[in-house]
């Protein structure tokens, strides 16, 4: 009893501090669960994208959108970019090259998805994006930069295009807006014409 008087400012800090965390853990906890209704509409072609209402549009053309958290000091982006493709290269090709470019290797345990059944819930988006490849795990970027990076190369049926969709940040945000990220891409959709 006498070293919890002698160190009550300590205690109390501590206790502060965990509070602190548990609120936190439950506001996160939260968004993910009112996702769609935090959400807004984002028109990508003829995509439809849900974007959590705390991602800002930083960056806007035709054939790219970038979000980032402005509301705080998160070392996270997201690009959702649409590439044409006169070539025809194949999407385990452009993920190398890509890789390469932005000198990315994944650690050895990374999960690779390819079938857009598991990754897409639109029935629609499932049939017409059946060459799909996602990556998604920590890498070291320029040998030395650990980050956490979640990519999806797409190409669609009859297209010679295709999409590039990818989340970058630093280890530990990687965490917090990477399952929003893989949310927004669950919730992918066509653009209904009226």
């Amino acid at each position: 009893m006498e070293i919890i008087t002698s160190h009550l400012f300590d205690w109390l800090i501590l206790l502060i501090l965990l509070g602190g965390a548990l609120y936190t853990m439950k506001v996160i906890g939260q968004e993910k669960s009112t996702f769609r209704q935090d959400s807004y509409e984002v028109r990508f072609g003829n995509l439809s994208l849900m974007i959590p209402n705390w991602w800002t549009l930083t960056e806007q053309s035709e054939a790219c959108l970038k979000f980032e958290r402005t509301d705080t000091r998160y070392d996270w982006f997201s690009l959702f970019t649409y590439f044409p493709d006169d070539e025809g290269k194949e999407l385990p090709l452009i993920l190398e090259e890509k890789l390469n470019l932005e000198r990315l290797e994944f650690d050895p345990e990374v999960v690779f998805e390819t079938d857009s059944r598991v990754l897409f819930r639109d029935d629609q988006i499932q049939e017409k994006f059946q060459e799909v490849i996602r990556v998604e795990g920590m890498a070291t970027q320029n040998i030395v930069d650990r980050v956490y990076y979640d990519i999806y190369l797409m190409r669609g049926l009859n297209d010679r295009g295709y999409f590039i969709f990818e989340s970058r940040s630093s280890v530990l945000n990687g965490s917090l807006e990477g399952p929003y990220f893989e949310e927004s891409l669950s919730e992918l959709s066509f653009i209904l014409e009226s």
